[in-house]
């Protein structure tokens, strides 16, 4: 089925298939900032908007969205071809106040965020922090994505913001590296050294002490400097960085099938029916294959596999 659609504002067609989410949909249309996350509603990994109104992809069947309006991170700062474009104040703030971790559930932070600056210009931390609740994210703990709402909220409104400050940080150089008093010191019995030398001869041994190197704090260019995470840039574009996001031309995707039951052993396996099955291209069992050796775990040198080796 062709329906019509406005991304990003460009009316597009779109190829879907029946009781296919508009996730998929989307992803196949090369918008690869909308993540496969739970296809449950629950994480908010793909979430878009949707005539202003932020989604799950994954809950909503693409031809639920004909005739829709769809903006997707791919669209915050829209990039002309050739050129790289400008950073929108949303995807400068996150980069700036290390907001963006992994990245994978950043577009959708991005996306509610959007929604909240729409309505709201002037956000509190509270309306901040429920504009986000909608997309989990087990890196960051919400607090910098917040501090960078916050902080594109009031560019967004013209006030002038100052640099990210650094945390305050600890001089372990002075703290720890401190000069003795005394670089050489008798040590007499005590701490269970016996006195003398231990030849009856009464004598005090004297131990010299090794001396201490004091450095000072080291000049650096990025040590204890902040820096912007290296691919924060393709990350906060929402480009396509991760193993998911990759495809090729006619790739195949496999699925293991086991048995139903519990500690059953397999008499038998009839693939007839399988294998008509529109989309299938092969269907590999112990027939069709030749025997591996492997092992799923191992042990040490000179024996590596387990013993358990099948």
């Amino acid at each position: 089925m062709t329906i019509h659609v406005t991304i990003n504002g460009d009316d597009r067609e779109l190829e879907t298939k029946a009781n296919e989410p508009l996730l998929t949909a989307l992803r196949r249309a090369g918008l690869y900032s909308v993540k496969h996350g739970c296809e449950t509603g629950d994480c908010g990994a793909c979430a878009v908007l949707l005539d202003g109104v932020l989604v799950n992809s994954c809950t909503m069947l693409a031809d639920q969205a004909a005739g829709h309006r769809i903006e997707t991170l791919e669209g915050l700062a829209p990039e002309l071809p050739g050129q790289r474009g400008e950073l929108h104040p949303l995807q400068l703030a996150f980069i700036e106040t290390g907001a963006i971790q992994c990245g994978y559930c950043t577009p959708a932070q991005m996306l509610a965020a959007k929604t909240l600056l729409d309505r709201l210009p002037n956000p509190s931390e509270a309306e901040v922090r429920e504009a986000l609740a909608g997309v989990l994210c087990r890196c960051t703990g919400y607090v910098k994505p917040v501090e960078a709402v916050l902080r594109a909220a009031a560019v967004l409104r013209g006030d002038e913001v100052p640099p990210v400050p650094m945390p305050p940080t600890v001089n372990t150089f002075d703290r720890l590296y401190e000069p003795p008093d005394k670089p050489e010191a008798p040590v007499e019995g005590g701490s269970g050294w016996p006195a003398g030398r231990g030849d009856g001869s009464g004598e005090t041994q004297t131990v010299t002490q090794t001396p201490v190197m004091v450095l000072a704090p080291p000049q650096t260019k990025v040590v204890n400097k902040a820096e912007a995470k290296v691919d924060a840039v393709k990350l906060a574009k929402g480009r396509a960085v991760f193993t998911d996001d990759m495809e090729m031309p006619g790739m195949l995707y496999g699925a293991l099938l086991t048995s139903p039951h519990a500690h059953a052993r397999i008499l038998d396996i009839d693939t007839d029916a399988a294998e008509r099955l529109p989309g299938v291209h092969a269907v590999l069992t112990y027939k069709n294959t030749s025997r591996v050796m492997f092992a799923s775990g191992g042990q040490s040198y000179p024996q590596p596999p387990p013993f358990d080796q099948v």
